[in-house]
């Protein structure tokens, strides 16, 4: 936990030397909205999560050979269980 927290806490300090005027969205076009510089912590928190979390969900991994991950996912066209294996 004192490494994930050591970290954080970088990622922090960095963005903050980064982006001294706070952090910024751009929801669509030609709008700019400041995110609250109070709710930087939860803006932080949902970034490291995200960044940090795997692109497929780990119950869509039905083998791994130490050199290739095969997993599943379904087909928004067909609607078919689709299967693919990958390099790791």
């Amino acid at each position: 936990m004192e490494i994930e927290f050591a970290v954080r806490q970088y990622v922090i300090r960095t963005l903050w030397a980064n982006y001294p005027d706070g952090f910024y969205t751009y929801p669509s076009k030609g709008h700019k909205n400041k995110v609250a510089s109070k709710r930087y912590r939860g803006l932080i928190r949902y970034l490291t999560k995200y960044l940090s979390s795997s692109p497929i969900g780990l119950s869509r991994i039905v083998g791994y050979d130490g050199h290739q991950v095969r997993y599943y996912y379904q087909s928004y066209k067909t609607k078919l269980k689709m299967y693919e294996t990958v390099d790791a």
